[in-house]
């Protein structure tokens, strides 16, 4: 898949357009279902002659979109339809890595000038805009679709000032918006740049969970006097970053005897002061600026015994680099000493709030700076500290932390070779340490750390969790992957208890543009996919998971447009009495009808809603359309039957959840008997607080059903412990029925449950001697086949209003 992948539309084998994300309608707002593909979105009448899909490339094709003055990179994955026909998911990336430009701009001699001032800032910036000082016109000369906010403000003919404002306010950190408001200010940055060519701010953005570090670069195009535009050139600082061959970083040769000490002041004349106090008690090394030292430390951190730091520094101060190292487990172990000849009480607190442990000031007092060096040393040891964070205390493995760092500089050094991550899982590790006690446990632990670093020779391996393991490995070092099957029975084999399972999940020559956390992901996803899986022991991150995990962002991304544009749809299942045959209420199943018509059936999309917590917000939704129809009944004089509604486990733990739907039913006007809640045994069962939150719902008047009873392992606990009107028998009990055993099993559950005054409803229900023995066996109700399949709303009156 291409790197920056920022669109994703699908493709039938006629190309034909099924669908399409968001930010693909943004990159070719022509894109409409249906139309072939090359006349929507290239305007031709035939398929494009640079198309992966026609041309059978393997990979991305970077070309020249003529139409929209792009370099755009297109990877097209081969992909199974909802009808089981072949198709294609087009995903699609605006990219300028190290391709020329020349061919997107335009021959004028502005245009020309701009493309001087693009290759003088040559390819590490990832997107690059240029404003007009007349008319402050915006254009977008490169744009690698990470960062949200400026195209997105451009494409609604926002102006520089929205798009700007729009950028900062959802990509940068708190902390940092005040700073690059005020240096982006269009009229700030005309100012400053009369009196210098270019400036940089830096900042951070936080995303993923992480800290990046980016800076804007700001050049004039023209002459200090007359310049008619500015160039905006945005950087990722992290890819700046020069360090030395990784081996030397990841294997380091030993340290030299005497602690080491970096000290980073930009005036020459107290640099060589502080050396020549330290010199004879320590090594120094020293760095004029800060963003020097911060380089410096994260290339030495494992020598370096303290920093001795400048408050006051041009571009990156003291502050600054406090601030940047903060949330680096690994850095921010390293005291720092401040060194200021500010005597203003509110910079010590800030520098203290950062990180700083001491203050020394100026002019240098040598007993003083030695002194409070060695205490700091002596009452925080570099080696300890960063071996408690870096290296894992019972199996001398990396740590989650420390893996995850140097990760991100494996990555960073080896662009050019594959890189491959391996996760491994122990299955049952609980089970072992209750068995045979937490020291074999951890015998168990050890020996797995030893063994992986007996068959993986280089890279990195990292106890990642409890009884998990992580492993980076590149070039040769992948000899792993050969006999891998044996490696792994020798492994269990050998191990010092019987019958040791460890799962593992590999992905194959990741995609260096992700997280590190986001392709740990991906080898835990290939890992979990063989979780109940007793005969395979490993399994690849391959490009069935690849379509089946875009085609999840996909639905995820498309969920809140869908609640917005009213596309998840009740439909209503009957739900007919015994008796007398007729219907006595139903139950409301969410359907997703695109605007096309198309359907997405439930079992593509809730599992996915339930695992991301989406499923919350889809639960509402449906709980106030049936509420909304209720009430439309009763303004209509029309007889109120109960419309179940299902509950799911994660709705149960949203806080508020009960008063939430109380307030809603209050809100309609409708009685709450009009909208059972329906819930699995299973999401309800062995919780004091979900005991606790069944006993609200039915205490605010809800009356409860009892779901799928009978599909799994069913308690007859529960039927006492919970506070339900329904049992409700799943249809893998009924399908038993005209079984003797399974009969009397359904006899008994009946009889059951009408001794604690519950009423039975028979789910699943499709052959007509199912309903006469249900009948028989004295069932309330029965819902399934035999009587109707779930229907729209307007179909399911008309049925009620026949009967």
């Amino acid at each position: 898949m291409g790197r920056n992948a920022s669109g994703i539309y699908i493709i039938d084998e006629d190309y034909n357009v099924v669908s399409y994300n968001r930010t693909a309608a943004k990159i070719y707002p022509g894109l409409k279902k249906g139309e072939k593909c090359y006349k929507c979105v290239m305007n031709n009448d035939r398929p494009c002659s640079e198309c992966p899909v026609l041309n059978k490339i393997e990979g991305p094709k970077t070309y020249l979109d003529s139409v929209r003055k792009i370099l755009a990179s297109v990877d097209a994955v081969e992909t199974e339809l909802w009808n089981h026909k072949r198709g294609y998911a087009m995903v699609v990336s605006v990219v300028a890595d190290s391709e020329r430009l020349s061919d997107t701009i335009m021959g004028k001699n502005d245009d020309l000038r701009f493309l001087g001032v693009i290759n003088v800032l040559g390819s590490d910036y990832c997107n690059i805009y240029s404003v007009n000082r007349k008319d402050r016109s915006v254009q977008i000369y490169r744009f690698r679709g990470h960062a949200m906010g400026v195209k997105e403000a451009l494409d609604r003919n926002n102006d520089y000032e929205t798009a700007v404002g729009a950028y900062i306010e959802q990509n940068v950190l708190s902390e940092d918006q005040g700073k690059l408001r005020q240096a982006l200010a269009f009229e700030n940055a005309c100012q400053r740049l009369t009196g210098a060519s270019q400036f940089t701010v830096h900042y951070r953005v936080k995303r993923d969970g992480e800290i990046h570090y980016f800076y804007v670069k700001c050049v004039r195009v023209g002459e200090a006097e007359n310049f008619e535009s500015i160039v905006f050139a945005f950087a990722n600082e992290d890819s700046d970053v020069q360090r030395y061959e990784m081996e030397g970083l990841l294997e380091p040769e030993g340290t030299a005897g005497r602690r080491k000490v970096l000290v980073v002041e930009d005036n020459e004349l107290n640099r060589e002061i502080l050396c020549e106090l330290l010199k004879k008690d320590f090594d120094v090394l020293t760095a004029e600026k800060g963003e020097e030292g911060l380089k410096l430390l994260s290339e030495y951190y494992r020598y370096i015994s303290a920093v001795l730091l400048d408050v006051c520094m041009p571009v990156c101060d003291g502050f600054e680099f406090l601030e940047r190292i903060k949330d680096d487990t690994l850095l921010s172990s390293i005291p720092v000493i401040v060194t200021t000849g500010s005597n203003k009480q509110e910079d010590e607190e800030r520098c203290l709030e950062l990180g700083a442990v001491d203050f020394v000031t100026k002019p240098y007092n040598r007993r003083i700076v030695i002194a409070r060096l060695n205490s700091v040393i002596k009452f925080r040891e570099s080696a300890a500290v960063l071996s408690a964070v870096e290296y894992d205390e019972l199996t001398g493995l990396y740590t989650k932390q420390a893996f995850l760092h140097h990760a991100k500089t494996l990555i960073r050094y080896r662009s050019n070779q594959e890189i491959s991550f391996i996760v491994a899982d122990v299955r049952n590790f609980k089970w072992i340490n209750s068995v045979y006690g937490e020291k074999t446990g951890d015998n168990v632990l050890v020996y797995i750390g030893q063994q992986l670093r007996k068959y993986i020779r280089g890279g990195l391996i990292s106890r990642y969790g409890s009884d998990q393991y992580v492993c980076a490995v590149y070039g040769e070092h992948d000899s792993f992957f050969e006999d891998i099957d044996e490696k792994v029975k020798s492994i269990s084999a050998d191990a010092p208890v019987p019958n040791l399972v460890i799962n593992y999940g590999i992905y194959c020559n990741i995609d260096k543009s992700l997280p590190v956390t986001l392709i740990c992901d991906r080898a835990f996803l290939a890992m979990k996919s063989i979780q109940d899986d007793y005969e395979r022991r490993v399994a690849f991150y391959d490009e069935e998971m690849s379509c089946k995990h875009i085609r999840d962002r996909m639905l995820e991304n498309d969920f809140e447009a869908a609640v917005a544009n009213n596309e998840f749809v009740a439909y209503f299942q009957p739900k007919y009495d015994v008796k007398t045959e007729k219907i006595a209420g139903a139950e409301a199943l969410v359907r997703w009808i695109k605007p096309d018509g198309t359907m997405i059936f439930p079992g593509e999309f809730i599992p996915l809603y339930e695992k991301d917590g989406l499923i919350v917000k889809l639960d509402e939704c449906m709980f106030r359309q049936v509420c909304s129809i209720q009430k439309q009944r009763i303004e209509h004089g029309e007889k109120i039957i109960p419309i179940s509604v299902n509950l799911s486990r994660a709705s149960l733990h949203y806080r508020g959840m009960v008063e939430k739907y109380v307030e809603i039913v209050k809100d309609t006007g409708i009685p709450f008997s009009a909208v059972p809640i329906e819930l699995t045994e299973t999401a309800a069962l062995y919780n004091t607080k979900i005991k606790e939150l069944t006993e609200k719902l039915v205490q605010a008047g809800f009356q409860l059903h009892m779901d799928d009873f009978g599909s799994g392992y069913s308690s007859l606990t529960s039927l006492d412990m919970l506070p339900f009107n329904v049992l409700k028998l799943d249809k893998s009990l009924v399908d038993f029925i005209n079984h003797d055993r399974g009969r009397q099993v359904i006899r008994h559950t009946i009889a059951l449950a009408h001794g604690l005054g519950m009423k039975v409803l028979a789910e699943g229900v499709e052959e007509k001697e199912q309903k006469e023995t249900l009948k028989k066996l004295d069932s309330d109700e029965i819902q399934g086949f035999y009587y109707s399949r779930p229907l729209p709303y307007s179909e399911f009156e008309k049925l009620y209003m026949e009967i």
